[in-house]
């Protein structure tokens, strides 16, 4: 599920990376993962907006590349924020990092399952005694 609501976002991911969030999301409903996804999709969005450094990245055409969001120790980070190069007509030239397990780490941390496993049992109990239909 997770590789579908990514589609064609870039990532980091790695194939154990994905082994590992289907553990870690043991008894998440599909809604869960849906709700999972799209906050772990806004995670670059939020670096950005948040980043006080950028580093300019090389660009073979010559419109001098894009402003990608980075730490202050990363050579040839430049102290300026989203809004700053958005005031200087930079904003097309912005770009998001691509999404890491960091992300999905950050987005799990304070997200739990709306159902339990509990209530999936008794669920599971009175399908088995009544039919689906009830």
């Amino acid at each position: 599920m997770f590789k579908v609501h990514l589609g064609d976002t870039r990532h980091s991911l790695t194939k154990g990376d994905f082994e590992s969030l289907a553990r870690r999301t043991d008894g998440f409903s599909g809604s869960d993962i849906a709700v999972c996804m799209k906050d772990v999709l806004f995670e670059p969005v939020r670096k950005t907006q948040d980043a006080m450094f950028f580093f300019r990245t090389a660009d073979g055409d010559g419109d001098g590349g894009a402003w990608t969001p980075c730490g202050p120790t990363r050579p040839g980070a430049v102290q300026t924020t989203m809004q700053e190069l958005a005031a200087k007509g930079l904003a097309a030239q912005i770009t998001q990092q691509p999404i890491t397990w960091t992300d999905f780490d950050k987005v799990l941390a304070r997200q739990r399952p709306t159902v339990t496993k509990k209530e999936l049992e008794v669920h599971a109990r009175l399908t088995r005694e009544f039919g689906e239909e009830g």
